[in-house]
């Protein structure tokens, strides 16, 4: 018997987001940072040189651009470390108390003041949401950032497949990429599976069955799910693929898009549903609220 090993090339296409390197591997947005700090260290050096000893001022300048160019070249998830610090810094500063108020929030009454004077509590501010509403035929209003179209996809069990047939999902799955004329995101969601609606038929239903014990043995499985809907073990996964489009007459695009991406991916094996307007409202909800039931 042989065991015969298939090999395959997938191209990935270029990124054609990515910043262009224009000097020494840098780009632009690194050279004008490093740039301007050289030229300030170099215009304080013009100022001091009267009095400072140049060793003692181009150790700390040089220990300085250093620490500059790795803080402006490390990546960490396609994102620079000064990007992440300023994103870390604004979080810090932001507000953490968060409220739907997109009116704004008004100043407590004067009762509510006077009873929670010196507790200092964290003020309220609105919460800030790109979502403005759920259009009748699934479209996510962005309000200025454009308009989203989502689709619901199942997964495929890769591991499972011989080597042959992995080769003809991923090779589905890349004429699907290479087919891609716009931002597309894959977002994976785990949650706790709510049985409620499970529990609720089973406890209501019993009562007709032929027998007291199936009843009672349907009254004991009923239990045993508000168990283990309480302890939150049973996890449930979707998979959303979603199309964007920065301006919201061009939406059309976006659902050609989604449209295109079921009928490419089912040569996958993976059946892509776009949601209409319930779903889409749903998956939207559970965004904002994750523990809503």
């Amino acid at each position: 018997m042989s065991d015969e090993r298939h090999g395959y090339t997938i191209k990935i296409p270029q990124n054609v987001n990515a910043p262009d390197k224009i000097m020494f591997g840098a780009t632009a947005r690194q050279c004008v940072i490093l740039g301007g700090t050289a030229a300030g260290l170099w215009m304080a050096w013009l100022g001091v040189q009267s009095f400072v000893p140049l060793l003692m001022f181009a150790a700390p300048a040089g220990l300085f651009l250093l620490l500059l160019d790795i803080v402006v070249s490390a990546e960490r998830d396609g994102v620079t470390a000064d990007r992440l610090l300023v994103a870390a810094v604004r979080q810090a500063l932001a507000s953490r108390r968060r409220v739907m108020a997109p009116e704004g929030v008004e100043q407590p009454p004067a009762f509510l003041s006077e009873a929670l004077r010196g507790q200092d509590p964290p003020p309220a501010t609105p919460l800030d949401l790109p979502v403005e509403a759920v259009r009748d035929d699934g479209v996510v209003d962005l309000g200025t950032d454009g308009a989203a179209v989502i689709a619901e996809a199942s997964t495929v069990n890769f591991a499972l497949r011989t080597p042959v047939e992995q080769e003809l999902l991923i090779g589905g799955f890349a004429r699907w990429l290479n087919s891609l004329t716009g931002p597309v995101q894959i977002t994976s969601r785990t949650t706790p599976v709510n049985l409620s609606a499970q529990i609720k038929a089973l406890r209501r239903d019993s009562p007709k069955l032929p027998h007291p014990l199936l009843e009672a043995a349907a009254l004991d499985h009923a239990d045993f799910l508000a168990q283990v809907n309480d302890s939150g073990a049973v996890l449930h996964r979707n998979l959303l693929v979603t199309a964007h489009e920065p301006e919201t007459e061009h939406v059309p695009r976006a659902v050609r898009r989604i449209n295109d991406a079921a009928a490419l991916l089912a040569a996958c094996e993976i059946d892509a549903s776009p949601l209409d307007a319930s779903d889409a409202h749903n998956v939207v909800s559970g965004a904002i609220d994750p523990d809503r039931n």
